[in-house]
C-alpha cells in the first residue's frame, strides 16, 4: 500500500505559524499580567473604601461626590463585563443601554448609603474579574467595540479596567495617588496622556521631566516641567499642578480620552 502524499509546508507559511505563535503567546502573558495587575489595584481601592466615612465629599470629577465615583466604578465594571462576554460568545453586547441610562444609574446609584456602594463596587469588581479570565484564551483576540466606538481587541478591556480603578480612586481624594499605582503602569499612562495631547494638535511646547524616566518631549519640547511620574500624570490627566516644578504657567490639559 502506498503512503498518501502530503504537501510540504513552505519555510514561509512555517515562518507565519511561529510568528502567529509568538503573538499568541505575548497576548496571552499580556492579558494574565494585566490581570495581576487589577487584582492588585482592585484590592487597593478596596482597602480605600473600607476606611471612607463621607460619601458625600467632592472629588477630582467635577459635580460628582464620591458616591458618585463608586457608583460610576461598579457600573463601569458592568459595562465592562458586556464587553467581555460579546468576546467570549461573539454576541454582539453594548457596554451600557444609553448614555441617558448610564447617567441616572449613576444619579440614583449615589442616594444609596456608603456600605451599598462599597459592596456594590466589591461584587461587581469580583463578576468582572470571574468573567475576564476567559480574556488569556481566544476571546482575548476578538474584535468588540466600546461605548464610544472604538474597535478594541478582547484582551485590552481587561486595560480599561484598570484604568477606571486607577483614576476613579485617585479621583476619591483619600491619600491614593498614581504615585501609589504600579511604577510601570504610572510610567506607560504618562506617555499615552502626552501621545493623546499631541494628536490633538493644540499641545504646548514643553518638556516633561519624569523623575527616574526619560525625558517626554511634547510638541517638540521647550521649558521644562518636572515632578514625580504620578505627579506630571495628575496635571496631564486631571489638570492638577500641586508638587510640579517649572517656570512657566501651565495650561489645561485637555479632557482625557
Amino acid at each position: 500500500m502506498s503512503v498518501p502524499a502530503f504537501p510540504q509546508v513552505s519555510e514561509l507559511a512555517k515562518r507565519h505559524l511561529m510568528l502567529l505563535s509568538i503573538e499568541w503567546a505575548v497576548m496571552t502573558n499580556r492579558a494574565a499580567q494585566n490581570l495581576e495587575l487589577l487584582d492588585a489595584e482592585t484590592d487597593r481601592l478596596l482597602a480605600t473604601c473600607d476606611r471612607l466615612d463621607d460619601p458625600h465629599r467632592g472629588t477630582l470629577c467635577a459635580g460628582w461626590s464620591r458616591a458618585h465615583v463608586l457608583t460610576h466604578v461598579a457600573r463601569n465594571a458592568d459595562a465592562l463585563g458586556n464587553l467581555v462576554m460579546w468576546a467570549v460568545d461573539g454576541r454582539e453586547r453594548a457596554a451600557y443601554a444609553s448614555d441617558e441610562q448610564r447617567d441616572r444609574d449613576i444619579e440614583e446609584g449615589a442616594r444609596r448609603t456608603l456600605e451599598e456602594i462599597v459592596a456594590d463596587v466589591r461584587d461587581t469588581a469580583a463578576r468582572f474579574r470571574e468573567r475576564a479570565a476567559a480574556l488569556t484564551g481566544p476571546a482575548g483576540e476578538a474584535t468588540v467595540r466600546t461605548r464610544t466606538g472604538t474597535e478594541v481587541q478582547g484582551h485590552q478591556v481587561i486595560s480599561m479596567r484598570i484604568l477606571e480603578v486607577v483614576f476613579h480612586h485617585v479621583d476619591l481624594q483619600a491619600g491614593y495617588t498614581f504615585d501609589d499605582a504600579d511604577p510601570g503602569w504610572t510610567a506607560r499612562t504618562l506617555r499615552r496622556g502626552v501621545r493623546q495631547w499631541e494628536a490633538r494638535g493644540n499641545a504646548p511646547a514643553l518638556t516633561l521631566r519624569p523623575e527616574g524616566l526619560d525625558e517626554l518631549p511634547l510638541a517638540g519640547g521647550g521649558p521644562v516641567v518636572a515632578g514625580t511620574p504620578g505627579r506630571l500624570l495628575l496635571w496631564v490627566a486631571r489638570g492638577r499642578t500641586e508638587g510640579l516644578d517649572t517656570e512657566v504657567e501651565l495650561p489645561q490639559p485637555p479632557p482625557w480620552a
